[in-house]
């Protein structure tokens, strides 16, 4: 189980109108290996990672990403909130100050937003306090920790 691929990209391209950001990129990622993406500023690294974790949906090629299951997910059929959901894929940004005026707990929370509103219902269960919601709540406040640890 230490050498499988659990991550693979084949002919990843994003193409924004007539800029092409990523043209036709392919690799596989190893359990318990390092996999890196080099390149200059405007090579196209992060609009990969944004493709991976639904951000942007590619303009063609697959992401293919394998649980310890054995279970594969094809990434690029899944709506974005489906891809953190069901495949566990999440992704940070890259500004750490995207709120300032809020402490690091909070901007955390605010990164576990729909898992919590799905959780109460659009909020009316979260007004009321319903356990689904104080679950959810718990989930991302532990999350938070992990984090920050």
């Amino acid at each position: 189980m230490s050498g499988e691929t659990i991550l693979s990209v084949n002919g990843l391209s994003m193409r924004f109108g007539g800029i092409v950001a990523v043209n036709d990129l392919s690799f596989d990622a190893g359990r318990r290996k390092i996999t890196a993406l080099i390149g200059p500023n405007g090579a196209g690294k992060t609009t990969v990672f944004n493709c991976i974790t639904g951000f942007y949906r590619p303009s063609g090629g697959s992401i293919a990403l394998t649980h310890d299951d054995g279970k594969t997910i094809q990434l690029e059929r899944l709506n974005d909130f489906r891809i953190s959901k069901q495949a566990r894929v999440a992704r940070t940004f890259q500004n750490i100050r995207l709120f300032p005026g809020m402490t690091a707990l909070e901007n955390l929370m605010v990164a576990q937003h729909n898992a919590l509103m799905r959780a109460s219902g659009l909020t009316f269960l979260g007004l009321i306090g319903a356990p689904s919601w104080r679950s959810a709540e718990a989930r991302a406040i532990e999350l938070a920790r992990t984090w920050l640890t």
